[in-house]
Protein backbone atom coordinates (compact mmCIF):
# COMPACT_ATOMS: atom_id res chain seq x y z
CA UNK A 1 0.00 0.00 0.00
CA UNK A 2 2.76 2.44 0.91
CA UNK A 3 4.54 1.79 -2.40
CA UNK A 4 1.28 2.52 -4.29
CA UNK A 5 0.96 5.97 -2.69
CA UNK A 6 4.62 6.72 -3.40
CA UNK A 7 4.26 5.94 -7.11
CA UNK A 8 1.14 8.12 -7.36
CA UNK A 9 3.06 10.99 -5.74
CA UNK A 10 5.97 10.66 -8.15
CA UNK A 11 3.89 10.30 -11.30
CA UNK A 12 1.19 12.84 -10.59
CA UNK A 13 2.94 15.56 -8.55
CA UNK A 14 0.85 15.26 -5.42
CA UNK A 15 2.32 16.51 -2.15
CA UNK A 16 1.43 15.05 1.25
CA UNK A 17 2.83 15.42 4.76
CA UNK A 18 4.87 18.03 6.54
CA UNK A 19 8.60 18.35 6.99
CA UNK A 20 10.62 20.61 9.25
CA UNK A 21 13.79 22.02 7.75
CA UNK A 22 16.41 24.60 8.58
CA UNK A 23 16.95 27.61 6.38
CA UNK A 24 20.71 27.69 5.84
CA UNK A 25 22.94 30.78 5.75
CA UNK A 26 22.55 30.98 1.96
CA UNK A 27 18.72 31.05 2.27
CA UNK A 28 18.31 27.47 1.01
CA UNK A 29 15.95 24.73 2.10
CA UNK A 30 15.93 21.10 1.07
CA UNK A 31 12.85 19.77 -0.72
CA UNK A 32 12.04 16.22 0.47
CA UNK A 33 13.23 13.61 -2.01
CA UNK A 34 9.77 12.07 -2.45
CA UNK A 35 8.52 15.49 -3.65
CA UNK A 36 11.18 15.68 -6.37
CA UNK A 37 10.48 13.77 -9.57
CA UNK A 38 13.96 14.20 -10.97
CA UNK A 39 17.38 15.39 -9.88
CA UNK A 40 16.89 18.99 -11.09
CA UNK A 41 13.19 19.39 -10.24
CA UNK A 42 11.80 22.84 -11.04
CA UNK A 43 9.13 24.81 -9.21
CA UNK A 44 7.54 28.23 -9.42
CA UNK A 45 7.99 30.03 -6.09
CA UNK A 46 5.58 32.81 -5.14
CA UNK A 47 4.21 34.69 -2.17
CA UNK A 48 1.09 32.95 -0.92
CA UNK A 49 -1.62 33.56 1.64
CA UNK A 50 -1.21 33.57 5.42
CA UNK A 51 2.47 34.57 5.14
CA UNK A 52 3.33 31.28 3.48
CA UNK A 53 5.27 30.75 0.27
CA UNK A 54 3.87 28.52 -2.46
CA UNK A 55 5.95 26.13 -4.54
CA UNK A 56 4.01 25.13 -7.63
CA UNK A 57 5.14 22.37 -9.96
CA UNK A 58 5.38 23.58 -13.57
CA UNK A 59 2.35 21.56 -14.72
CA UNK A 60 0.09 23.34 -12.19
CA UNK A 61 1.49 26.76 -13.07
CA UNK A 62 1.13 25.95 -16.79
CA UNK A 63 -2.65 25.60 -16.24
CA UNK A 64 -2.63 29.19 -14.98
CA UNK A 65 -0.44 30.35 -17.89
CA UNK A 66 -2.88 28.81 -20.39
CA UNK A 67 -5.66 30.94 -18.89
CA UNK A 68 -3.48 34.06 -18.85
CA UNK A 69 -2.75 33.68 -22.56
CA UNK A 70 -6.46 34.17 -23.26
CA UNK A 71 -6.37 37.65 -21.70
CA UNK A 72 -5.36 40.61 -23.82
CA UNK A 73 -2.01 42.07 -22.79
CA UNK A 74 -3.49 45.48 -23.62
CA UNK A 75 -6.14 45.18 -20.89
CA UNK A 76 -5.03 47.64 -18.17
CA UNK A 77 -6.41 45.76 -15.14
CA UNK A 78 -5.06 42.42 -16.35
CA UNK A 79 -1.68 43.96 -17.06
CA UNK A 80 -1.42 45.29 -13.50
CA UNK A 81 -2.52 41.97 -12.03
CA UNK A 82 0.09 40.10 -14.06
CA UNK A 83 2.81 42.55 -13.03
CA UNK A 84 1.92 41.92 -9.40
CA UNK A 85 2.08 38.15 -9.91
CA UNK A 86 5.31 38.32 -11.89
CA UNK A 87 7.04 40.56 -9.36
CA UNK A 88 6.57 38.09 -6.50
CA UNK A 89 7.23 34.91 -8.49
CA UNK A 90 10.33 33.16 -9.67
CA UNK A 91 11.32 29.89 -11.24
CA UNK A 92 13.61 27.82 -9.04
CA UNK A 93 15.42 24.56 -9.59
CA UNK A 94 16.62 22.07 -7.01
CA UNK A 95 20.39 21.80 -6.83
CA UNK A 96 22.17 18.43 -6.72
CA UNK A 97 21.27 18.10 -3.01
CA UNK A 98 17.59 18.94 -3.56
CA UNK A 99 17.77 22.49 -2.21
CA UNK A 100 16.17 25.65 -3.52
CA UNK A 101 17.23 29.20 -2.74
CA UNK A 102 14.63 31.67 -1.46
CA UNK A 103 15.09 35.38 -2.20
CA UNK A 104 15.64 37.59 0.83
CA UNK A 105 12.57 39.67 -0.05
CA UNK A 106 10.27 36.63 0.14
CA UNK A 107 11.90 35.49 3.37
CA UNK A 108 11.19 38.86 4.96
CA UNK A 109 7.63 39.09 3.62
CA UNK A 110 6.83 35.60 4.93
CA UNK A 111 8.54 36.01 8.30
CA UNK A 112 10.68 32.93 7.74
CA UNK A 113 13.34 32.33 10.38
CA UNK A 114 15.82 29.50 10.91
CA UNK A 115 13.21 26.73 11.13
CA UNK A 116 10.56 26.34 8.42
CA UNK A 117 7.85 23.81 7.73
CA UNK A 118 7.23 22.44 4.25
CA UNK A 119 3.61 21.35 4.03
CA UNK A 120 2.09 19.20 1.31
CA UNK A 121 -0.98 20.95 -0.03
CA UNK A 122 -2.05 18.15 -2.41
CA UNK A 123 -1.17 19.93 -5.69
CA UNK A 124 1.55 22.24 -4.36
CA UNK A 125 3.96 22.76 -1.47
CA UNK A 126 3.59 25.52 1.09
CA UNK A 127 6.52 26.88 3.09
CA UNK A 128 5.57 28.28 6.50
CA UNK A 129 7.54 29.79 9.34
CA UNK A 130 7.46 27.46 12.34
CA UNK A 131 5.54 30.04 14.43
CA UNK A 132 2.89 30.70 11.76
CA UNK A 133 2.40 26.98 11.17
CA UNK A 134 1.87 26.31 14.88
CA UNK A 135 -0.67 29.16 15.12
CA UNK A 136 -2.52 27.86 12.06
CA UNK A 137 -2.70 24.34 13.48
CA UNK A 138 -4.18 25.66 16.74
CA UNK A 139 -6.81 27.69 14.87
CA UNK A 140 -7.83 25.02 12.33
CA UNK A 141 -10.97 23.23 13.48
CA UNK A 142 -11.75 21.30 10.29
CA UNK A 143 -11.93 17.53 10.44
CA UNK A 144 -10.16 16.17 7.36
CA UNK A 145 -12.64 13.32 6.98
CA UNK A 146 -15.58 15.77 7.00
CA UNK A 147 -13.96 17.69 4.15
CA UNK A 148 -13.26 14.48 2.20
CA UNK A 149 -16.87 13.36 2.72
CA UNK A 150 -18.26 16.68 1.45
CA UNK A 151 -16.07 16.49 -1.63
CA UNK A 152 -17.16 12.90 -2.24
CA UNK A 153 -20.83 13.81 -1.95
CA UNK A 154 -20.58 16.84 -4.25
CA UNK A 155 -17.47 16.44 -6.43
CA UNK A 156 -18.71 18.95 -9.01
CA UNK A 157 -19.13 21.63 -6.35
CA UNK A 158 -15.55 21.62 -5.06
CA UNK A 159 -15.15 25.40 -5.10
CA UNK A 160 -18.18 25.93 -2.83
CA UNK A 161 -17.03 23.20 -0.46
CA UNK A 162 -13.52 24.60 -0.12
CA UNK A 163 -14.80 28.16 0.32
CA UNK A 164 -17.13 26.92 3.07
CA UNK A 165 -14.22 25.52 5.07
CA UNK A 166 -13.30 27.92 7.82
Amino acid sequence: MKQGLKSIVQEENYFFGEFEHSLDSQRRIAIPSNWRKEKKTKFILLQGRHNALYLLPPNIFNDFIAKVRKVSFADAASSLALVRIGSVSQECECDSQGRISIPQKLIEQSGLKNQVVLVGSVTMIQIWSMDNWKMFQKSDQNDVLDVIQKIGERPDDLTSIIKGIK
